[in-house]
């Protein structure tokens, strides 16, 4: 087979792997099964929390710190709290998710198919848009901070135009951080497995899986899967650091490559999916989250910034009749919590999507498909509004919500004008589809019949 040079890349090579992977998404769509349309809305959801999180940013009444670098004066505690409840479990099923479809693709097209895959739905966006969002984010917060303490929002337009070029492009990922987590793990899965063949039969290179997947369906397992994130997470107290580099951030990086090898092996579960198709479990797999939330978050203060052990701790450790737990307890209670949230996130929402989601709904199929854009596109709006906005007695909660609405507008309204049928529409969704807006508003089917036919 003739190798394949991916760097430097042109227009012509563009075309060509997105040519080559439509053909082999369309081949591989005669023989395969019904869309899991649960995991689909799964992973949109998830995608598109990252919008709610990034408006809700700029309103925190905490400082601005190396992460985000903006506050506007009208804060609220609650934007703090909701980030951290969410961040707890919201890329953990995201990642959960991309190694479930990473065995899909290695089952029913190939290794070879399934890397290409890859390279073409998550290395050519990050190779395409980083270079622009990069630049769009750091003028966007420069622009926001320069708004707030320059007394205007033309101050802030001042500072973006005096900036050098050199200072618009960092070597960094922004929000795309996890397109790069998710291509070494790719990468990585794909070296395992060629090298496995050559090295061991299949019934020993699939016993790690097969462990890992029985562990998800059998009562208990969930404690014994927790065991991993909590070494991994024990000198954060359970906090999963976003890195932002280009040299992984380790507890992360190991974190979250095991909920990927997690959800790899529970590919090979999926006849037992019913099993989750459950209100009592849904409903109890996430009152275990928000239960253990407040818990987690002293454990977590007391480690990050030092509080005293809080109310919750002392009354509760009062009540077992045991001393408060220092530092080096702190830390390894706050990430045994940070790991039952994590898995009792990931069952209780995988749930709740196969309850109610689990079936071809337009409305929603279309905001799947427009999910991954309007992620790689939002960043930068979601700091430029709030400069906007700054100086502008709204209150927090209205500011958050305007940020939102214009951030989700702007980004469905440019998917599917310039993108669903067009060339980026193809390299993200994996083929051209007709724009479908009003239809998907009136949930209609979001083509004709006539255009289903490939």
């Amino acid at each position: 087979m003739e190798s394949r040079q991916f760097w430097p890349l042109t227009a012509g090579d563009l075309a060509t792997l997105i040519e080559s992977e439509r053909t082999s998404l369309n081949d591989s769509m005669q023989i395969q099964s019904p869309r899991l349309h649960a995991f689909d809305g799964l992973r949109a959801a998830m995608m598109l929390l990252g919008l709610v999180l990034h408006s809700a940013c700029s309103y925190q009444d905490s400082p601005a710190d190396a992460i985000w670098n903006f506050r506007d004066p009208q804060g609220s505690s609650f934007f703090g709290l909701m980030i951290l409840y969410i961040h707890v479990w919201r890329m953990p099923i995201f990642m959960f998710i991309a190694g479930f479809f990473s065995a899909l693709l290695v089952e029913r097209r190939g290794d070879a198919s399934f890397i290409s895959n890859r390279l073409s739905r998550l290395g050519l966006p990050m190779l395409i848009f980083l270079p622009l969002m990069v630049p769009l984010t750091i003028s966007a917060f420069v622009f926001a901070n320069g708004s707030r303490y320059g007394g205007s929002v033309d101050a802030g337009f001042g500072v973006v135009s005096s900036m050098k070029a050199a200072d618009l492009f960092l070597p960094i990922t922004i929000h795309l951080w996890f397109l790069y987590y998710l291509l070494i793990y790719c990468v990585g899965a794909f070296l395992l497995i060629r090298a496995g063949r050559l090295c061991l039969p299949e019934a020993v290179r699939s016993i790690p899986t097969r462990i890992l997947g029985s562990l998800t369906m059998i009562p208990g397992g969930t404690l014994l899967l927790c065991l991993p994130l909590i070494l991994f997470l024990k000198n954060t107290a359970g906090l999963l650091q976003t890195g932002v580099t280009f040299i992984p951030e380790p507890t992360s990086f190991f974190a979250y490559g095991f909920i990927y090898l997690g959800g790899w092996s529970f590919w090979g579960q999926r006849a037992h999916l019913d099993r989750l198709r459950s209100w009592p479990r849904c409903i109890g797999s996430i009152l275990v989250t928000i239960f253990l939330f407040p818990f987690w978050l002293e454990f977590f203060l007391q480690h990050y910034i030092g509080l005293p052990p809080g109310k919750l701790t002392l009354s509760t450790c009062t009540a077992l009749g045991v001393e408060t737990p220092g530092l080096k307890s702190v830390m390894w209670i706050g990430s045994g919590m940070s790991a039952l949230m994590i898995w009792n996130g990931i069952w209780g929402f995988l749930s709740l999507c196969l309850l109610i989601t689990n079936r071809e709904i337009p409305r929603i199929r279309y905001i799947v498909d427009g999910s991954y854009w309007v992620y790689i596109i939002h960043l930068p709006f979601t700091v430029l509004i709030p400069g906007l906005l700054v100086h502008q007695s709204l209150g927090a909660f209205p500011k958050f919500f305007i940020t939102l609405g214009l951030t989700t507008l702007i980004g469905y309204l440019s998917y599917d004008w310039f993108v669903r049928s067009g060339v980026i529409g193809e390299l993200l969704n994996g083929r051209r589809w007709p724009r479908a807006l009003g239809r998907a508003l009136r949930n209609r089917d979001l083509v004709e019949p006539e255009e289903q036919v490939i």
